[in-house]
């Protein structure tokens, strides 16, 4: 049986220079490991680019934690509140992986089954690879994203905002805000990836 999970997912994201990134992790007690938390993350949209015209990731994410690996295939969506999209996970195993990176056939499930979204014929377009280290400060656990595409790396900090309580979301994004202007950073919404990175 395909599992299925759907959610509102909604990230700030904040782009730095590499010595933003390491003074403010070294304020946090935390360090990149790539054994412990490292992404491959493959992009794909139709043939004609529908999808992202109208702001839509397919994303199909491998991790690796030490010696094991998880795959999952997501799909977001964008709705009417900024910065927050509809987004379908879809856990997969190695071979409907291998299947999706390398043949572009999309596994059955959910996300297939969207097929009026993206016609169920897609192409694999961009490899972003994301080394990952998560932190507590206060309320909020913030990512610290070293980000590797096509032979340069970037920077980037962030935090989850997941609560269905409009005071505990906007204390949440105050903290994180708190924690960038501790370190006189004035916090800008990075672009998405799936735009930035093409």
């Amino acid at each position: 049986m395909v599992t299925k999970t759907r959610s509102l997912d909604k990230e700030m994201r904040h782009a730095l220079s590499k010595a933003q990134c390491y003074e403010i992790m070294d304020y946090l007690m935390v360090q990149f490991s790539d054994s412990k938390d490292y992404h491959y993350n493959y992009y794909f949209d139709t043939y004609e680019g529908a999808l992202s015209k109208q702001d839509i990731t397919l994303r199909q994410r491998t991790i690796r934690k030490g010696n094991d690996f998880s795959y999952v295939l997501t799909l977001k969506i964008p709705t009417i509140e900024p910065e927050t999209f509809l987004e379908y996970n879809q856990p997969l195993s190695e071979r409907q992986m291998r299947r999706l990176v390398y043949n572009n056939i999309l596994p059955e499930g959910e996300i297939k089954d969207l097929s009026s979204i993206h016609g169920g014929n897609v192409k694999n377009f961009n490899l972003i690879r994301v080394s990952r280290v998560k932190a507590l400060y206060k309320d909020i656990e913030v990512f610290f994203d070293r980000i590797s595409h096509r032979g340069k790396t970037f920077y980037e900090i962030g935090t989850n905002i997941e609560s269905d309580s409009w005071a505990s979301s906007t204390q949440k994004a105050q903290e994180f805000t708190e924690l960038l202007s501790k370190f006189d950073i004035e916090y800008i919404q990075a672009d998405r990836r799936s735009r930035r990175f093409r």
